[in-house]
Order: C-alpha cells, then structure tokens, then sequence
C-alpha cells in the first residue's frame, strides 16, 4: 500500500498538559484554516479538565497560529472536548461539542451542546443543549452533519443517565437536528440499538449524507468491523445495523467525509475479535496502522450492504487506499479532515512513545498527486 502525506504540524504535550487532540477543521471566509482541539489538563484523561482551543493557519497548512482557548463563559464545566464545526446554511459558523459536568450526587454527565458564531470565531454565541435529558452521551470530534436541506444533525450514543467514571451502558445511537442554524433542537430522527443486547452497543456515530438520498450511518463497535445502518426517509427508520465488511475495526472510530467530487475515510484497518481472551492490557498498537480511502462516486463504493460484498470489489477498494500510519507500536485515531487548495489536511491523535493511546495531535497534509492512480 502506497504511504502518502507530510507532517507540518505537531500539537505537542507538556507539563500540566498532558494531551491534545481529537480535532475539527473548518475554512474561514477570509481562506483561512480554523482547527479546534481539545486541550487537557489534569492526567488527560476523559473526565479530566479539558477545554476546546483553536488555531488557524493561513496558508494552507504550513504554518500555524498560537492556540487560543475558544470560549471563557462555562467555567463550571468540568470538561469540553469532541468538537465538530459546521458552515450553517445562513452563512453563520456553527460548533458542537460535548460538555461534561458533575450532577448533584457526584455523577458525570456528558450532553452534547452547540454554539454559533457571526464572527468567523472570534467570538461566540451561549451554549445550546441539544437535548433536554440529561445523561451520559458519547460522541465524537468532526461527526457533525448539514444536509443538502439545511439540517444540522449531531449523532451520538447514549450511554445512560450519568455515570461513575467509566460504567456506561450499552451505546443507542441518537440523532439531534436543529432546523433552524441551531436556536432550536428535537430528536426528529429514529435512534439505531445494537442487535446483540451486549454491553458494548453501538458507539462514536457518523453520518455521509449519500448522493442518492439515503443517509449512512458508520458506528464504532467492538464487534471487529465498523457497523452501518441506512435511511431512505431523513432518519425516520432505519435499516438493521450490519458489520460493513470494508472497514475493520479495533473497537476506533472512523471518519467519512464528504468533499464534493471526492468523498475520505480514514480508518483502522485492523479486526477485533471480541470473544478473544485478553492476556495483556488494552494498548496503542491495536490503533495502527492508520489508513485513508478515497471514494469517486460519493460514498456509494463505501456504503455497500454485507450481502452485496464480492472480493471484486474489495480488491477495487483497496486500490484507492492509502497508508497515512504503519509504526506498529504506536497509536493512531480520532482522524478528521479537510480540502486543502491541492489535497487535503488530515489530523488524528498519535501516542508518539507515551503508551497513553490518546497523547498528542498531528496535522499531516496529503495532495491531490499523492492519491492520484
């Protein structure tokens, strides 16, 4: 498999910040490239102290502004993280993030908010819930979706009401839509349960709004592949969630994209058995190497149901992928991407040694020549 990309930035840790990542790009109005990170204090851990922070990079990549924190309204909330911007159809600039806080009998929520800016982000709107019931709902960073009719949607799972440290339920995938650039929110769309009634449920959901109509739903599973669901009403139902034999898994999320004539994946190529006896502790390697696929025909040739699968086809689909990662004992994940004015940048996390599967951010940036057949 053909290795592409150039790494032009490092979002390195440090003493009191011991993690960066999980990013969203956007472009500005004056042609400018906005990333939005999470920044970590504490041991970086999930429920450590985290707030989103940006820089922005006015030629196409190389070089980077000082990160500047995003917003200095919410200092009660224990951690921000998973952004995901979107261009609003009134022109406004939107982000929606998670927001972490600690309830009144010690539990920890985590709700999925949103905020808009008419300024290109200088400044910043107040928090929007998108949802009214508070619970514990995992998401991820650039998953965030405007349809061709002006939806906004942010997919999640949930994962109970609130929780103690890590013990979660079984993921539900759930859909929150604002029809109106954000003021307002309502779960219009149908949720999507694991088929299996086990522990792990269906996790870190995206959305690929396909040409043809349909919406397809990827979900991080620990089921060995990345499960897919599909929609011929706006979300109303839902197709049967099934393993998408394209896209093996170790337990990672994926993210698809879609940039007009071309439409990436960035994955983890690399199964997970779930029934397999664990002798050693989970660790970075399972999350390399670190893959990008491109699709011609705008998601279709990725969003191919399990019975349609022929090894033809397989072999076509690898043929258009492209190692970004291979160091086996390191750790690569969380990916998000832009255009850039002749490829494409391409962030994701990157253990760089640590052991800590989620250390700091890369910026790596790919062209249009390295992708080419």
């Amino acid at each position: 498999m053909k290795k592409v990309g150039r790494l032009v930035r490092t979002i390195e840790t440090s003493a009191g910040n011991p993690r960066n990542g999980e990013g969203s790009f956007i472009r500005l109005n004056d042609g400018g490239i906005m990333l939005a990170y999470s920044r970590f204090g504490g041991e970086g851990g999930d429920h450590d102290y985290s707030r989103l922070t940006c820089t922005v990079s006015y030629d196409e990549g190389e070089t980077w502004s000082p990160g500047r924190e995003m917003f200095d309204d919410d200092l009660d909330a224990r951690n921000n993280m998973a952004a995901s911007f979107v261009r609003l159809p009134n022109g406004e600039l939107g982000v929606c993030y998670l927001r972490k806080g600690t309830e009144a009998d010690g539990t920890i929520s985590c709700m999925p908010v949103f905020r808009y800016s008419r300024d290109e982000g200088k400044t910043w709107s107040r928090l929007t819930l998108c949802t009214g019931e508070t619970g514990y709902y995992c998401g991820t960073n650039a998953a965030s979706l405007v349809t061709r009719g002006g939806r906004l949607i942010t997919p999640v799972s949930f994962a109970g009401s609130a929780v103690h440290r890590y013990d979660l339920d079984p993921g539900v995938v759930r859909f929150f839509c604002s029809d109106d650039c954000g003021r307002t929110w309502s779960e219009a769309m149908s949720p999507i349960e694991s088929p299996y009634g086990d522990r792990g449920g269906l996790q870190e959901p995206g959305l690929l709004e396909l040409p043809d109509g349909r919406l397809f739903c990827h979900m991080r599973t620990v089921y060995g592949f990345q499960y897919q669901s599909f929609s011929e009403d706006g979300g109303a139902s839902w197709s049967a969630p099934e393993p998408n034999l394209l896209f093996p898994s170790p337990d990672s999320p994926m993210r698809v994209m879609d940039f007009g004539g071309s439409v990436i994946a960035v994955f983890n190529p690399v199964g997970h058995s779930p029934a397999a006896e664990y002798r050693t502790p989970w660790g970075s390697p399972q999350r390399s190497p670190l893959v990008l696929a491109v699709s011609g025909d705008g998601g279709l040739s990725f969003a191919r149901p399990a019975r349609e699968f022929t090894f033809g086809a397989f072999a076509e689909f690898c043929r258009r992928c492209f190692l970004l990662e291979d160091d086996p004992a390191d750790s690569f994940c969380y990916p998000a991407m832009i255009r850039t004015g002749d490829g494409y940048l391409v962030t994701y996390y990157c253990d760089g040694g640590s052991h800590r599967v989620l250390n700091y951010t890369r910026i790596v940036k790919v062209t249009d020549a390295e992708l080419a057949d």
